[in-house]
């Protein structure tokens, strides 16, 4: 990631001249800053008006793929419709109109995950914990360092044994520790999404966290991978960038370069005749 200017104009000159274009965006930690009240987790000023003027470009989009359940994606994203998600990892997708398909768990799966929230329940600590499809999470961001710790030791004792016999992991994220299905993951969704897509669309995969990891090798040869955080870490990304600022430019250079490349077309089908009232 040291040459993560030199990639970014090779990239934007690409995204100018592409047939069509999609961005692909993780949510807490990439376009919103983390909060001990999840639901508080609000995007960073400017990025709900710059995604609008992405959906408005001819050719152009977004979709998220976040670990969070969709209904809570479009929660959050308010005023925003019409975008598609991936939730839960890949386990949930939602498609622009708001319909929700879900992956069905394995029985044995069902159990383990069952059996981890009666644990916690039986020790009073619900408040603490975030159910979704395929999934348990334990978040402690809003504890101090001691007590974080002492959390993550009591999980780990309790749900290590608990993933005899199952597709579950354990998988750490930035403020918690998730109980989850190994398949699907952040990578399967991006690859779901990249299927889609008409021939020749360039991508990019904007994430923070470990589990965006699959993600970043996900996207590949298609198109662009980038890391969004305060501190640099060890990443399969080819940029780095801090945000808010160095996002929302990011944001404003994909805008530009496909409000361009839009243009661009609409005066090459101009020229061939082919806009409403023209004769072919």
């Amino acid at each position: 990631m040291d040459n993560s200017r030199s990639v970014l104009e090779k990239f934007f000159a690409g995204l100018a001249e592409a047939p069509a274009s999609l961005l692909l965006l993780d949510y807490d930690g990439t376009l919103a800053p983390f909060q001990r009240e999840r639901m508080e987790a609000r995007p960073y000023a400017g990025v709900v008006e710059r995604l609008k003027r992405i959906q408005e470009t001819a050719g152009s989009g977004f979709a998220m793929v976040s670990g969070r359940p969709t209904a809570e994606v479009a929660k959050l994203l308010k005023p925003l419709t019409g975008f598609a998600i991936r939730g839960a990892h890949g386990l949930e997708a939602r498609d622009v109109d708001g319909n929700v398909e879900r992956v069905a768990l394995a029985e044995a799966d069902t159990r383990a995950l069952k059996t981890a929230r009666s644990q916690l329940e039986d020790l009073g600590m619900m408040a603490t914990i975030e159910e979704k499809a395929g999934g348990i999470a334990l978040h402690w961001r809003a504890f101090a360092p001691d007590a974080a710790e002492r959390l993550r030791a009591l999980a780990l004792r309790l749900w290590t044994p608990v993933l005899k016999g199952t597709s579950l992991r354990l998988m750490p994220f930035d403020g918690g520790l998730e109980l989850r299905v190994t398949r699907p993951d952040k990578g399967d969704a991006v690859r779901a999404m990249l299927n889609e897509q008409p021939e020749g669309t360039v991508v990019a995969y904007l994430g923070d966290d470990a589990t965006d990891e699959d993600a970043f090798e996900a996207v590949g040869k298609h198109g662009l991978s980038v890391l969004v955080r305060e501190e640099r870490r060890t990443s399969a990304a080819e940029v780095w960038l801090r945000p808010p600022e160095e996002l929302l430019e990011f944001l404003d250079r994909w805008i530009e370069a496909t409000s361009r490349n839009g243009a661009q077309q609409m005066r090459k089908a101009s020229a061939m005749g082919w806009l409403p009232g023209k004769q072919m």
